[in-house]
């Protein structure tokens, strides 16, 4: 089965959760560039980053998932942090409920 990159992740953390993310909708993935990430400092940081390769008949699939996949990181930067109205604490906007208080 050929192969295609559809991908570029910044690092072997985003690489795997995506991997992981095509993988919920069955289709099979590799990652090529892993270990060079054993050059850090050495390397430019472009060739650092990880190429996420699908087959060629899950192509448009899966970009239309990894385009879900950075509209719903887009959204998440977009947010600002909320101020907790019972103790005042700053919390990420992540979070549902108060890190310091719980409500």
């Amino acid at each position: 089965m050929d192969y295609e990159i559809i991908y570029k992740a910044a690092n072997s953390c985003e690489a795997h959760f995506i991997k992981g993310l095509l993988k919920q909708y069955s289709i099979k993935s590799e990652l090529l560039g892993e270990n060079l990430s054993i050059g850090v400092g050495e390397l430019p940081v472009d060739v650092l980053q990880i190429d996420i390769l699908v087959p060629k008949d899950q192509i448009k699939k899966s970009k239309n998932i990894i385009s879900d996949y950075e509209n719903n990181l887009s959204l998440d930067k977009s947010k600002e942090n909320w101020e907790c109205p019972s103790c005042k604490e700053i919390n990420p906007s992540s979070f549902e409920i108060c890190w310091n208080c719980k409500e």
